[in-house]
């Protein structure tokens, strides 16, 4: 369709044209006009371009009510006002009334109460489309918004209000023939709608002085609306002003995002419902029992990730939510609150799901809240699929039966929310919903004025009640801390102190009275190393090699590998092994309530379960179909698998067994990439790259290089540089940070462990947790004590360094001495010995051996699989 040209429908002589700002209600309105004798043409707010307006010859113009904002909602409608005002009628329904007091500068805002199908009475002042109107008429109202008293152009008229609230339901404009309604006239609950119609279509000409009948311009008639009102509705402070601007405007703009979001295609709230369907949402933990997990005297911790505020200003404008949510959770948090609301907080659901993912792999990991203005059903569904575990709820913004309904919603999708309240009126309805947590905000919303007293004042309110009552907002020491505790409140929340805090760890220590630990060295480097015999061939080998000592014994499933079994050859090692019966002191270090990254997590628990068990099996695979790993698992009983080929990480999530994946390292390092990644496979194994263009490791009795091995190991399994940024290099964000005018960046950093990496360079420290390895590739008797000292890994793994001349089976006295020094230990008189004579030929059965196992290709089974 040219762009200069009306569509056939709408050319010619109309008689109410009705433009449709994508709502089911149009068509009740379309009918109860009809039914009045109008000839109703009805279009989209997108169909035509105002420069076609000109064209159009209508005898009547009707705004119909729509979701979401005037200004990114309406399309033409504001357009189609300003062209045809003191031309036609002009009527405006809902929507249609937020665009004409939008046009003449008036500002949309919160009502004060959110109406969605609820009755209220109005009066009016008696004159337009209100003529002979009965007062104090019923009115069926959908809307939260509405024209703000203070803000109200003078050229517009306020015709109705609210008996009960005194929230504008109706305005006029004072010349031209155009009026607007706040409520649904077309409804059967609204008493008058046929009448108000009537009215609106008896009107002609584009000016009252034209309808003298309308009484718009008679001056004998009482004044209105407040004059009008009863007066326990106008003696109300809040009967003619507005909520404070602040939370206007921020609840004003949610309801324009979620209107937005709720129509985008991929983002519906249908869209919504199938991704809960398909399972997508990440999965939620419990938020109550988290909160209960305290030592004696302790408060849960709700960390907060918030770049900015209304009252503040800049906080950390650069801070990565990803990482301090994860140096908060390693430094004991109980709960990560993410602030998500994009203006005046400037964080978003990315930065939610990006704090919940850092931290997605430890054993015991924080509840995520989602903390932002949530006023319906959407943004709860929303806060699930990225990776809520809660939500906030503040009772002071919603209306109770909203409230209700959002609070049970939540529960519904496995969210038990924090329910947050100011004073005892909003902590009674909070006890009825009845809210389990309940967090008392010190800072009141409405003038943004903090109080520490307010939480103390309502703690009484929840003495014997199954509730957990936190502190908000204001806290920043220990004596804070301290003092809601002896109060009996069970947690605090924290936000800009932690977010400005050099060192949040330490600042975390101070605030719960956490002694310093006397080590940061990683549990599993309090005992020795783990030792992994590879190539295992039968029973008898099986137990003399446990009897000497080994952790791990490797059984090859790789066939081109001369060390390869059978099904039944592994089964009988399986069972010997299984009868052995090891036992001793019991490690009751409770590490599950101390979270740690993956893999230091992984390996400590490993090294404290083989002081007390025996050996384990590993099954060593290469390529094989993952049918046959899982067929071979069921039947020889392994313990662990090791995978040392190019299978795909996610395999590890398919077997029901710690898995052991291989790195092959070559030169220059290559081989290295990603291997921290965790929430996979449990433990890392870094072998030796063959030289023969395979692209995998081990059999070829290459010795890995050491200096290499140390740098993935020393660099950590998480590796974050210190950061701040000057005030020059921050500039505003978007029109929301108008009030930010002063940036301070929080540097981020982790824990400190055993190793500190120093950049001289740039001066910056890395903060870091060894990363536990697996080190194989060329090991010996001889030269493994050096390789631990050097690189201090996790475990060592040998196969072809404690074998006998002719490669058919293990030399025991080899693998006692390896053991030996592997583990620090004396070897008994004559032992020592008859090892050295054996290795003193090691080097040259290596260069032999090298040759001969080129087709083994083992990835990961030992030194020289």
């Amino acid at each position: 369709m040219p762009a200069d040209t009306l569509p056939n429908n709408l050319t010619g002589q109309l008689d109410v044209l009705m433009i449709d700002n994508f709502d089911s209600f149009t068509w009740n309105l379309y009918q109860q006009l009809c039914l009045q004798g109008a000839e109703v043409t009805v279009i989209r707010n997108d169909a035509i371009s105002p420069t076609l307006f000109p064209q159009l010859k209508i005898k009547s113009l009707i705004i119909s009510p729509g979701p979401g904002h005037p200004r990114t909602d309406s399309g033409i409608s504001t357009a189609a006002i300003e062209y045809f005002q003191g031309k036609v009628p002009v009527l405006g329904v809902c929507m249609g009334l937020e665009c004409l007091v939008d046009l003449y500068g008036g500002e949309i805002g919160y009502a004060g109460e959110i109406m969605h199908g609820k009755v209220s009475r109005i009066r009016h002042d008696n004159r337009g489309c209100f003529r002979d109107i009965p007062q104090g008429i019923q009115s069926i109202r959908y809307h939260s918004l509405s024209a703000a008293h203070s803000t109200l152009p003078a050229v517009l008229a306020i015709t109705s209000a609210t008996e009960e609230s005194g929230v504008i339901m109706g305005v006029r404009h004072r010349k031209y023939t155009v009026e607007a309604v706040q409520y649904h006239p077309e409804s059967i609950l609204s008493d008058g709608g046929n009448e108000l119609i009537k009215n609106f279509l008896s009107l002609r000409g584009g000016t009252w002085e034209e309808n003298p009948e309308a009484r718009v311009l008679d001056d004998t008639l009482p004044p209105f609306p407040y004059e009008a009102l009863p007066s326990e509705v106008t003696s109300r402070p809040g009967a003619t002003t507005n909520i404070p601007s602040i939370l206007e405007k921020i609840y004003t703009q949610r309801l324009a995002d979620v209107s937005q979001a709720q129509t985008t295609s991929g983002t519906t709230m249908e869209d919504l419902q199938t991704l809960l369907s398909l399972n997508i949402a990440p999965t939620p933990i419990p938020f109550i029992p988290r909160i209960k997990q305290l030592a004696p005297g302790q408060l849960a911790l709700f960390a907060e990730i918030k770049r900015a505020s209304p009252s503040k200003g800049a906080i950390a404008l650069t801070t990565s939510p990803a990482a301090q949510a994860l140096t908060y959770a390693l430094s004991g948090a109980h709960v990560i609150s993410v602030l998500t609301e994009p203006k005046w907080f400037l964080g978003s659901l990315q930065d939610m799901l990006h704090a919940r993912l850092s931290v997605a792999h430890l054993s015991n990991r924080p509840a995520i809240l989602r903390k932002d203005f949530i006023l319906s059903r959407y943004q709860i569904l929303e806060s699930r699929l990225w990776g809520a575990d809660t939500l906030l709820l503040i009772v002071s913004m919603l209306p109770e039966a909203l409230l209700r309904d959002l609070y049970a919603f939540s529960v519904e999708l496995g969210m038990e929310p924090l329910v947050e309240v100011n004073n005892a009126r909003e902590m009674e309805i909070a006890l009825s919903l009845p809210a389990k947590v309940i967090g008392v905000n010190n800072r009141n919303l409405h003038d943004f004025k903090v109080d520490m007293s307010t939480t103390s004042r309502l703690s009484d309110m929840v003495a014997d009640k199954n509730v957990i009552l936190c502190a908000l907002s204001g806290i920043s020491s220990a004596k804070d801390v301290q003092r809601y505790a002896s109060e009996g409140v069970g947690g605090v929340l924290i936000g800009e102190s932690l977010m400005r805090a050099e060192d949040p760890s330490a600042f975390i220590r101070e605030l719960l009275s956490i002694p310093v630990p006397s080590s940061y060295a990683p549990a599993w480097r309090s005992s020795s190393p783990l030792v992994k015999i590879c190539g295992i061939r039968s029973k008898d080998e099986a137990l003399a090699v446990a009897e000497a000592g080994a952790d791990l014994l490797g059984l090859m499933f790789v066939k081109k590998s001369k060390r390869s079994i059978g099904i039944d050859t592994a089964k009988e090692i399986s069972q010997a092994i299984r009868n052995l019966r090891f036992s001793g002191p019991t490690d009751a270090t409770d590490e599950e309530s101390t979270n740690m990254p993956w893999f230091t997590a992984q390996a400590t628990r490993l090294s404290r379960t083989m002081s007390t068990s025996r050996p384990l099996l590993v099954g060593v695979f290469q390529d094989a179909p993952l049918h046959t790993i899982l067929s071979t698992i069921s039947e020889v009983q392994l313990d662990i698998v090791q995978l040392h080929g190019s299978e795909p990480i996610d395999w590890a999530h398919h077997i029901p067994l710690p898995v052991i994946r291989v790195f092959h390292i070559g030169k220059e390092g290559k081989g290295v990439p990603h291997i921290t990644r965790g929430g996979a496979h449990e433990f890392i194994l870094l072998d030796s790259l063959r030289e023969d263009g395979s692209g995998v490791s081990g059999g070829s009795g290459k010795v890995v290089d050491w200096d290499l091995a140390k740098t993935v190991v020393d660099a950590g399994e998480i590796v974050l540089k210190d950061s701040a940024v000057s005030r020059d290099e921050v500039k505003s964000v978007g029109e929301g940070a108008s009030e930010i005018t002063e940036a301070v960046s929080a540097p981020t950093t982790l824990p400190k462990d055993h190793v500190v990496v120093e950049n001289v360079a740039t001066s910056t420290k890395r903060l870091t947790y060894p990363l536990p390895i697996v080190l194989a590739g060329g090991l010996t008797p001889d030269n493994v004590a050096g390789a631990i000292a050097h690189v201090q890994p996790w475990a060592v793994d040998v196969s072809g360094g404690v074998e006998n001349e002719d490669g058919s089976g293990k030399d025991l006295h080899k693998v006692r001495a390896f053991v030996a020094n592997a583990k620090g230990l004396s070897l008994a008189v004559g032992e020592d010995s008859e090892a050295k004579e054996g290795s003193g030929e090691e080097e040259e059965f290596e260069e032999e051996e090298s040759e001969e196992e080129e087709e083994i290709d083992a990835e990961g089974a030992g030194d020289k699989h």
